[in-house]
């Protein structure tokens, strides 16, 4: 009890590190991690949704009847799913077909899912960088695994396409991020390859590019720089090839490149805040005011710190808000043709988690972490974290029941598809009402799939 009271009732100093001070945090850090793959691992099944029928069985149907290695490559170099061209996702795809001989949905959902426990050890490198103080760092960071390991973003997880997309483009990008601002050479080069990772994940990837040009040239490392510029002409490249430029989203623009033009701010600070948006989507009228609200505060917040030279002291957080508001800037451009209740959408809320993240965390750095009173008598830090676990507990119930749902639609469509295998007129995966045209869509879904059978691309399990 001496020990306990030690870590969270008086002031901690350097050195002096009881087991329990460190046990408990450590195990309050770890709770949310296990509910969440708890629940994660439950419903994963060896099933396409929506996305999954072009981006991973149509892919896989076209390279698996190219001849020639080299062939297949160039296949892989062009292979496009609206804006995106996802290479890392195709790849690992097309790697696991070579070694299995067929795709398997869960464990393409399981390496997307794992993606949230590589960006925990980022945020966990990059958190009061410095400090020896083992117990109380800790402590502090107890708020961020519980705002991380929760299940608001549910529709990114256990879905092969938009997990291995959405989750890995920014554990590459903060990883690179992370790397560039190393001094060393090694250092660098792991920040290319990231870089390349990310941009082979997912187009907001190039985003790296003004942030990279941005951090070496204000160290100077001009060399390192025309480096970061060959690098992402390379990539630049890589995405051009036989790039559609017609292959937008947006119901009023075809050109990806003419939806860039049409932002709209109130889109972007909804999407800074969406972790406010509790109820996704379908709550897209208090949902937006809490978004808004809440992406304003953070912008404020930003902003603020900036101002105090929080910039010089982690540049580290400091360049990942950065991408992050970029990313956010992006996504109105390309999207806020659908309206403000698509910045609310539970697969983009991962960006306004981790913004509320960085925000906690340069909080702590800047404040609660040189105050000399004791943990539990600390107002602050106590109440953030005890927000942060109610928070997602309840998100862990919505998106547990949300998960649920999505299994059995998919099971029954599935079971349905195979009474029926020649038909078009079944059920269809979920999220398939977002679709301009679900008929289209479901025949199209149907013909993959069969097609995928008939090459041994992909063999649904039995219902």
């Amino acid at each position: 009890m001496s020990a306990t009271k030690s870590a969270w009732a008086e002031p901690a100093t350097e050195g002096k590190q009881p087991l329990a001070s460190v046990l408990i945090p450590a195990i309050l850090i770890m709770l949310p991690v296990a509910i969440f793959y708890g629940v994660l691992f439950h419903f994963i099944t060896d099933l396409p949704a929506l996305d999954d029928y072009d981006a991973v069985l149509g892919f896989l149907n076209r390279i698996v009847q190219v001849k020639g290695t080299t062939a297949k490559f160039g296949a892989l170099l062009a292979a496009q799913h609206n804006e995106y061209k996802l290479f890392f996702g195709h790849g690992v795809e097309w790697g696991q077909v070579g070694l299995l001989g067929h795709v398997n949905f869960t464990q393409l959902c399981v390496l997307g899912d794992i993606a949230v426990l590589a960006l925990a050890l980022i945020l966990w490198s990059m958190f009061i960088p410095g400090r020896k103080d083992l117990s109380k760092r800790l402590a502090f960071f107890v708020p961020v695994a519980w705002l991380l390991f929760q299940l608001q973003y549910w529709e990114t997880l256990d879905w092969a396409m938009a997990s291995l997309q959405n989750l890995w483009v920014i554990v590459f990008s903060l990883g690179a991020i992370r790397c560039l601002l190393r001094p060393s050479r090694k250092a660098y080069a792991g920040a290319l390859l990231l870089y390349a990772l990310a941009v082979a994940a997912s187009g907001n990837g190039f985003l790296l590019l003004p942030v990279g040009v941005l951090i070496l040239a204000m160290r100077r490392r001009l060399v390192r720089a025309s480096g970061w510029l060959a690098a992402s002409a390379v990539c630049i490249a890589a995405y051009a090839y036989r790039y559609n430029t017609i292959s937008s989203q947006s119901p009023s623009h075809g050109s990806v490149f003419a939806t860039l033009f049409h932002l709209r701010p109130d889109y972007a600070i909804a999407f800074v805040g969406n972790a406010g948006a509790i109820g996704g989507a379908g709550s897209s009228t208090i949902g937006a005011g809490i978004s808004i609200g809440l992406g304003t505060v953070l912008l404020l917040t930003f902003a603020w710190l900036a101002r105090r030279g929080y910039c010089r002291r982690n540049p580290d957080v400091s360049c990942c808000v950065l991408f992050l508001l970029l990313t956010a800037v992006g996504a109105a451009g390309m999207r806020s043709d659908f309206g403000l209740e698509q910045s609310l959408s539970s697969r983009y809320a991962i960006y306004g988690v981790l913004l509320l993240i960085c925000a906690w965390m340069a909080v702590v750095e800047e404040f609660l972490q040189h105050r000399n009173d004791m943990l539990l008598n600390n107002g602050p830090y106590l109440a953030a974290a005890a927000a942060a676990i109610l928070f997602s507990l309840c998100m862990d119930e919505i998106g547990g029941l949300n998960l649920a749902r999505r299994q059995h639609q998919l099971v029954m469509g599935m079971a349905a598809f195979q009474r029926q295998p020649e038909a078009d007129d079944g059920p269809v995966p979920p999220f398939a009402h977002e679709t301009a045209d679900l008929t289209l869509f479901r025949a199209r879904a149907h013909a993959i799939l069969r097609e995928s059978i008939r090459l041994g691309v992909y063999e649904p399990p039995k219902f």
